[in-house]
């Protein structure tokens, strides 16, 4: 039972159902309060576990701080801005006290498998038949995500969580996980996305492959490169796309999809930078990076933007901090945390809610059970010696 209300529990939250259904009733919170008393109250010892690692505190503490600066400041706040907060720290403890348990590590793979395919699916759908009957942005794909860049974070971030699930041979399933993947991430004209994947999908590959099955890996990357380039010149050529489709397509052709990132995204950077500068110990204030329309889609900024340099200074500690850890264990444990911190690194030039998502904060939380798990045999290994 436990197992299939972490495989429902996680496929609602991660393909963001829940939230887009959720100005007629409050779905979304209805489902993350059911799942963070449950879930909670079945498995609170894993949860207490939690709560003396350190590493942990630190993330939950990023988390909660803005609950908490809201509360004492003299601005006023929505209701939407409380619960939006408590949701997202709520769900990522349920995701971590879910990765803890040994049994649900295969459910919590099934349901990152069926997040990527449910997300590329409504892509393709938004792409082929219908634009944008539920994107915002014209002629780019998004499904119930909305946002096509948060599209391609949650399509490429669950696609790691179920590659790096185990490190053993590549199998057709993980080969058709990364079609799905490549197909769903190219629909949303994210570049961001599309560089990532080219990346990321590659050196899980190559972490996977073993050096007899060398021949083999060749042989599968190039007919995934072959599919990815016959679509993407299908796509092109036959579809009517959107000027903005059209411009970004254009952009990774012609320029490796970064050239212009200095005309586009590196000026908002800078511009909200310009305003972090203003109050450069403390910051500008909790939410003040998502006040404008057009935020700052630079994580970092957007860190000095509400915390100042010591939010900055947090933010990039957690990083390290999972780095050495992961340095420390071997793959089946360091490879979640190794590519998540590349997933959340490559996505922090191009996105500054990553820490105010409930869509994608659950890969934090798997990151950090695994970064537990490598502290807590290691402390072990040393109490046997």
């Amino acid at each position: 039972m436990n197992r299939l209300f972490a495989f429902a529990w996680m496929v609602i939250i991660g393909t963001n159902v829940a939230h887009h259904y959720s100005e007629a009733a409050a779905y979304q919170g209805a489902v993350v309060l059911a799942g963070a008393t449950y879930f909670v109250f079945v498995f609170h010892r894993q949860l207490l576990r939690l709560v003396f690692f350190q590493d942990y505190l630190l993330v939950l503490g990023i988390l909660v701080a803005p609950i908490l600066l809201m509360l004492l400041s003299d601005r006023s706040f929505e209701r939407g801005a409380y619960t939006s907060r408590i949701a997202v720290a709520s769900v990522f403890v349920v995701a971590s006290v879910l990765a803890l348990r040994p049994e649900l590590n295969r459910t919590l793979a099934i349901a990152a498998f069926a997040i990527v395919a449910v997300g590329a699916a409504l892509n393709l759908y938004e792409l082929f038949v219908e634009s944008n009957v539920w994107s915002i942005a014209p002629g780019r794909s998004a499904g119930l995500y909305v946002n096509p860049n948060i599209s391609s974070e949650a399509l490429l971030g669950y696609g790691l969580a179920f590659l790096t699930a185990r490190f053993t041979k590549l199998r057709i399933i993980d080969l058709m996980l990364m079609s799905l993947i490549i197909v769903g991430v190219f629909a949303t004209f994210s570049r961001a996305g599309i560089l990532a994947a080219l990346v990321l999908l590659t050196a899980t590959a190559l972490m996977r492959v073993q050096r007899k099955h060398i021949p083999r890996f060749v042989v599968g990357g190039a007919a995934l490169s072959l599919f990815a380039f016959l679509f993407a010149s299908y796509v092109f050529q036959n579809l009517d796309l959107s000027e903005d489709a059209t411009r970004r397509i254009l952009s990774l052709i012609e320029m490796g999809g970064v050239g212009d990132y200095r005309e586009e995204r590196g000026l908002t950077a800078l511009a909200w930078l310009e305003i972090a500068m203003e109050n450069p110990l403390v910051g500008a204030g909790v939410g003040a990076s998502y006040d404008l329309p057009q935020g700052p889609h630079n994580m970092f900024v957007a860190m000095m933007v509400d915390y100042g340099i010591v939010g900055l200074i947090v933010y990039l500690v957690i990083l390290i901090r999972l780095i050495l850890i992961a340095r420390r264990a071997d793959r089946n444990l360091s490879g979640t945390i190794l590519f998540f911190v590349a997933w959340l690194v490559i996505f922090s030039f191009a996105s500054h809610t990553l820490l105010g998502n409930t869509v994608t904060v659950p890969l934090m939380g798997f990151a950090l059970a695994r970064a537990y798990q490598i502290q807590f045999s290691i402390k072990a290994r040393q109490l046997e010696q």
